[in-house]
């Protein structure tokens, strides 16, 4: 399976069905929130990721992640893996928050 492949099945998937489930509840707020933890999560690892790859404590199979996918040090997977990774998470803190309320546990 290729990089592209194991993030449309493992996040691009989730985060349409938990976008599809909070369509009605997802608020301005939330999106403000989502959008302040994605940076976060590119300007945190991009540098750490890069120089990391760069000296060789990991690499990429080019059967996987083709050299022409490159950018840096790291294929464009790994830099999309960040924002739909923070996107799903952000979904999943919406959702699971929405449901413990429902609950009568506290909203966030």
């Amino acid at each position: 399976m290729t990089y592209a492949g194991f993030l449309l099945i493992f996040l691009v998937v989730p985060i349409l069905l938990l976008a599809a489930l909070l369509r009605r509840k997802f608020q301005r707020r939330h999106g403000i929130a989502c959008v302040l933890v994605c940076t976060l999560a590119f300007v945190y690892t991009t540098p750490w990721d890069n120089h990391a790859a760069r000296i060789g404590l990991w690499s990429f199979d080019p059967v996987f992640a083709p050299r022409s996918h490159f950018l840096g040090y790291l294929p464009w997977e790994e830099y999309a893996f960040y924002g739909l990774q923070s996107i799903l998470i952000c979904l999943l803190t919406v959702w699971l928050s929405k449901n413990a309320r429902l609950s009568g546990g506290d909203d966030l």
